[in-house]
């Protein structure tokens, strides 16, 4: 098979992917995703887990945000569990238990599931959730969740996970990376393809998880391979965009890298965990296109940046040659007129229109307005070339079996 006939397979893949999603969005976009919210006594009781290791900084705002949800104070719970933290975190969190919906609690270093499986042994609520200490969540958020468990085989809930006030370039693109994320995860439940209950507010069925043995390590992706876990067991994952979370985000390329390897190498550890799913028509369209895609998706990802890292050499390589031969550098010339009209660049821009048009439709879901964010221009043309750095890494990781740390 020649490069080019790999080009237009990839390329073709990718596009029919994006459309796939498109119109599986325009055809359920009238389904309603939150009911009307029920009347107070009829709300269940919720707990509400925030782990916490060396958050000091941030965890009060987490907690002040859970206080004023509007959710009746007798069926909330607030489980804040020090993992073991080497800060104030404990001490923080401790000036809030004067509310009686305020629980604090210390243990030793353990992982994130841990923390998880200790608060679960610590209550009497019938949903319970996460909500990451860098994170805090709109008033509404927790009622609008309740609608899409009114069907007992809704195990989890995911909410609109959102960008708070992005500063540096990096969080601009991972913004629009964010708005993104909420149209994916929005018409993947509409699906029934959903594959990962992000640590940012998810909730879940509190007799499921317990039936089904709590939360596990799962290569430091405990809320992925619940949530395939969830899939396995023919029950469903719903999606609450109107349940909007606000969340930190790296800062640094450093930062950013270590937290995309640890999930891209969670991902394919526990894709070979629950192997069984792929291509299994028992598992509709998450095993026939969702998982199979996204596992395909990293290859071409990869493969494209090898390629352009391969020509861009060739190319440096044919200009120091004509330096050396004629004895100055070639001079290019824009053509405001010129637009390459090839099959394979007529591909590259339908997928890149497309995917503006997702990051479009995602912050009309998220956010109830078509505006993409400022760093969407950033996001399709930078962060693409930052992508594979950690897919390639995180490839590798998995291959040997190194694994990842937490942080």
């Amino acid at each position: 098979m020649t490069d080019a006939t790999i080009m237009y397979v990839f390329l073709f893949v990718s596009l029919y992917f994006e459309v796939f999603m498109l119109v599986s969005f325009l055809e359920r976009r009238g389904q309603k995703t939150v009911e009307s919210i029920m009347n107070l006594e009829k709300l269940p009781h919720f707990a509400v887990v925030v782990p916490a290791y060396n958050e000091e900084n941030s965890i009060g705002a987490t907690i002040e945000s859970l206080l004023q949800l509007n959710y009746p104070k007798d069926k909330l719970d607030i489980i804040v569990v020090d993992d073991g933290s080497r800060d104030e975190t404990y001490k923080v969190a401790m000036r809030y238990t004067d509310d009686p919906r305020v629980q604090v609690y210390k243990k030793e270093n353990g992982g994130k599931y841990t923390a998880m499986n200790f608060a679960l042994a610590r209550t009497n609520a019938e949903f319970i959730g996460c909500l990451d200490a860098d994170s805090t969540v709109a008033p509404d958020a927790l009622r609008n969740m309740v609608p899409a468990f009114q069907d007992p085989k809704v195990a989890a809930v995911t909410p609109g996970v959102l960008i708070k006030k992005p500063e540096t370039l990096l969080q601009y693109m991972q913004e629009a990376e964010y708005r993104l994320s909420v149209f994916n995860r929005f018409t993947q439940a509409a699906l029934g393809a959903a594959f990962i209950t992000p640590g940012a507010f998810s909730m879940f069925r509190v007799s499921f998880v317990r039936a089904t043995g709590g939360w596990r390590h799962a290569h430091s992706t405990e809320d992925l391979e619940m949530a395939l876990r969830i899939q396995d067991s023919d029950y469903i994952i719903g999606n609450a965009p109107g349940a909007v979370v606000y969340t930190g985000t790296p800062r640094t390329f450093a930062k950013l890298f270590h937290q995309r390897v640890r999930w891209t190498y969670g991902f394919l550890r526990n894709a070979l965990d629950y192997k069984h799913m792929f291509g299994n028509p028992r598992y509709g369209n998450l095993g026939l296109v969702i998982l199979p895609t996204a596992v395909v998706s990293i290859g071409i990802a990869l493969y494209f940046f090898i390629r352009i890292v391969y020509y861009t050499l060739i190319d440096i390589g044919h200009i120091i040659m004509r330096y050396e031969i004629a004895g100055f550098f070639f001079h290019p010339a824009f053509n405001p007129f010129y637009i390459n009209t090839s099959a394979m660049w007529f591909l590259i821009y339908a997928s890149v229109t497309i995917v503006i048009a997702l990051v479009c439709t995602g912050s009309f879901i998220g956010t109830g307005r078509a505006m993409p964010p400022r760093g969407t221009p950033l996001f399709v043309i930078f962060y693409c070339f930052l992508v594979p750095t950690w897919l390639g890494t995180a490839v590798i990781r998995a291959v040997f079996k190194t694994g990842v740390r937490w942080r």
